[in-house]
């Protein structure tokens, strides 16, 4: 899922940064993730981007939230320097509900996708019992 960031230089747009991560960690335990975080890249009018997907790479553990902090350059002061990133699931709960979807009929599993309509993004595994229908997320498996 693509994550964005803005920085302004005293209120205005700035362009032609070079964001890294100061820091990334597991909000359930701290465990150090800034060694494998997502690049960063410019996308302009002060708009930056990154792209995590759930269930892999730095977001590996289905149960983790993520905290951290992007850091845009020397170059800023400190208030339009470092700017706070929250990345959780309950995020991704937009994306059950705005984004494209497909149920299988025979499993009731539902593929979330991502904005471009093709990249699945998050599933959901159903399980049904005989008094409740159980939603687990879980990668995708694109």
């Amino acid at each position: 899922m693509f994550y964005y960031v803005y920085f302004s230089d005293a209120g205005q747009p700035k362009g032609g940064l070079s964001p890294t991560w100061e820091s990334l960690v597991t909000a359930q335990n701290g465990t150090d993730k800034s060694g494998s975080a997502p690049t960063i890249s410019e996308l302009g009018g002060g708009w930056y981007k990154f792209d995590i997907t759930f269930g892999a790479g730095v977001w590996d553990i289905i149960t983790e939230d993520l905290a951290g902090v992007i850091d845009g350059g020397s170059g800023l002061v400190d208030i339009d320097r470092y700017k706070p990133v929250s990345i959780t699931l309950r995020g991704l709960g937009l994306a059950r509900i705005a984004h494209k979807g497909v149920q299988d009929k025979s499993t009731g599993d539902v593929d979330i996708y991502a904005t471009d309509g093709v990249s699945k993004e998050i599933k959901l595994d159903m399980t049904d019992s005989f008094s409740a229908i159980t939603r687990n997320p879980t990668a995708s498996g694109s």
